[in-house]
């Protein structure tokens, strides 16, 4: 879920929350609320359309949310052959890459992610890239090594762009030898 989502999420349950508790702890005055609505806050036009909007945004964060829920089915991608369907889900083929990308050398901290279209899938990778490497050998390498598993999974006729994101480089140098006698705490005491 987006950043925006869960900020409107958690301002709107702590509001009604804190609304609910105050209420039931005679803490907020329900009949002061509604005389300070009336008498501020509906009378002026711009305050008024101010919550129209601000209720319209809520009612449609809930029928997104709703809708999320309702289709959050595991998808997958569908192959027909002569004995039948075929059904593999994301989740195993993304599983499959990240297990084949961390046994190689190079790549750490993987995340795939694979977005189906009508053609075929696109497939973004991001990870850590741990040692120093020729990058567009090595991104080519990779590209070709993930298109290749996923066209003899899939067959030849999906069309599979792979996109690759490297967000951090680390890069391990050799270990310091330390000849000299390490300092010891309260030495000099």
């Amino acid at each position: 879920m987006g950043f925006l989502s869960v900020l409107i999420y958690v301002g709107i349950s702590l509001f009604m929350g804190l609304t609910l508790i105050g209420l039931s702890l005679e803490t907020i005055d329900l009949a002061f609320v509604v005389r300070y609505l009336e008498k501020q806050i509906l009378p002026d036009l711009f305050a008024r359309s101010a919550l129209f909007i601000a209720g319209g945004l809520i009612v449609l964060f809930c029928i997104r949310y709703v809708q999320r829920i309702v289709y959050r089915r595991e998808r997958s991608i569908v192959s027909e052959s002569s004995y039948g369907k075929v059904s593999i889900t994301l989740v195993a083929i993304e599983d499959m890459i990240r297990n084949m990308l961390e046994t190689g050398k190079g790549f750490n901290l993987v995340r795939v992610k694979i977005i189906p279209n009508k053609r075929g899938a696109e497939v973004i990778i991001r990870g850590n890239l741990n040692t120093e490497v020729n990058l567009p050998l090595f991104t080519q390498d990779i590209q070709e090594k993930t298109k290749e598993k996923l066209q003899n999974l899939l067959g030849e006729e999906k069309e599979i762009r792979v996109r690759i994101e490297i967000k951090k480089m680390v890069f391990k140098g050799q270990k310091k030898i330390v000849e000299e006698e390490p300092e010891v705490p309260y030495r000099y005491y």
